[in-house]
């Protein structure tokens, strides 16, 4: 699993527009007002905007006293979803196919025992980021860790009782 820049910038940008919204009270946060908050071009911004609204996570309304806003209150938004829907292959399973070597399919096509292994992590890192919430990230550094800590405990154990067996 590798998170691009996109993906980075992304999660700052729709973070960036809920904290703005908190503290406005719901009213539409500007292009402007999230770019130069996070130290983007205009221009990057709003083409992450874009994908964001795309996958119906945030909404934008035009004009001179339009912006964006989130479609859903915080504590629905999930990390998955938002990193989902900056790109779509962060936690696909086309690696496989992706990596045949000189051939054009893989010779494990058809039985492979090392897939298992990707399609667990791929499952564990989704239910993870699936259990964060944008309204978690909203707090400050040590609160947010504090309460992800119960869900790292969550896979430590899910992890140790796997090792187990």
């Amino acid at each position: 699993m590798k998170i691009t820049a996109n993906e980075e910038y992304g999660l700052r940008i729709i973070l960036r527009l809920a904290l703005l919204l908190d503290q406005q009270g719901g009213e539409l946060v500007s292009l402007n007002n999230i770019a130069d908050g996070e130290g983007f071009s205009v221009e990057n911004t709003a083409a992450i905007l874009s994908k964001l609204r795309e996958a119906e996570l945030i909404e934008s309304v035009r004009g001179k006293y339009g912006g964006y806003k989130l479609v859903n209150k915080p504590e629905e938004i999930n990390l998955y979803q938002i990193l989902q829907a900056l790109s779509k292959d962060t936690f696909g399973l086309e690696f496989c196919e992706t990596h045949a070597g000189i051939k054009t399919k893989c010779v494990h096509n058809e039985d492979c025992s090392v897939r298992p292994v990707w399609t667990g992590l791929s499952a564990l890192i989704q239910n993870f980021l699936a259990g964060i919430s944008l309204r978690e990230l909203m707090q400050d550094e040590k609160s947010c860790a504090s309460e992800l800590k119960t869900s790292f405990r969550v896979l430590q154990d899910m992890t140790e009782r796997n090792l187990a067996k």
